[in-house]
């Protein structure tokens, strides 16, 4: 599996970058979130965060490899994560991703059917599916901010509870997407301040999010 590609751009097309990798040149497909930070950099060298897949149809005698690339890892793992969604392939998940995931997934999260479907590819139909499907997947993707650099250490618990392994994923969920470890470990400290018991990381990211609104 080829994970990263890092290359002077050579070229910028509508829905592709072409990347100079030694003496290769790599037509890499990008959402548009992507290719709008990208289009002041051609000869720069840049580095893509890739997956590949296989294109073609059932019928058909053809497969194509395609390179798909994004800016970090965690838009690599959102695009897994939407092409999980029946209806929305590759090609379909790429041409929605025209805001930054983080917006993406506050949708998501916020169950913004009709907002949803406007984005290209999407109808109402394939938004109330990406909902009904992701709207408890998506939880860390819409608390992504910039990286930070504080101590380590994992957060305590407040008057609720939540068993030390949920803890533990949550805290390594908001740390894959920016947020320092002391933020981290604040954030899940007031969420466990209440009552209320969190079985689950889907259920103690949502709280976390619903309290940084």
């Amino acid at each position: 599996m080829l994970t990263k590609v890092r290359g002077p751009l050579v070229a910028l097309a509508e829905e592709s970058a072409v990347v100079g990798v030694g003496p290769f040149e790599l037509e890499v497909l990008i959402p548009e979130s992507a290719r709008r930070a990208l289009q002041s950099r051609i000869g720069e060298t840049v580095a893509l965060d890739t997956v590949c897949y296989l294109e073609g149809g059932q019928m058909s005698a053809r497969l194509t490899p395609r390179l798909v690339g994004f800016l970090s890892s965690v838009d690599r793992e959102f695009f897994d994560v939407f092409c999980s969604v029946d209806g929305v392939g590759p090609r379909k998940a790429l041409r929605a991703m025209v805001r930054p995931v983080r917006d993406l997934a506050r949708m998501i999260q916020d169950q913004k059917v009709k907002e949803l479907a406007t984005f290209p590819g999407i109808g109402e139909a394939t938004a109330e599916r990406i909902v009904a499907k992701l709207r408890r997947k998506v939880g860390k993707f819409a608390l992504i901010i910039g990286p930070g650099s504080e101590q380590p250490g994992l957060p305590g618990g407040g008057d609720g509870a939540a068993p030390s392994d949920v803890v533990a994923d949550a805290y390594a969920a908001l740390l894959s997407v920016g947020h320092s470890e002391s933020q981290a470990r604040e954030a899940i400290d007031r969420a466990q301040a209440g009552k209320k018991t969190f079985k689950s990381v889907a259920d103690l990211i949502e709280a976390i999010y619903r309290q940084s609104q």
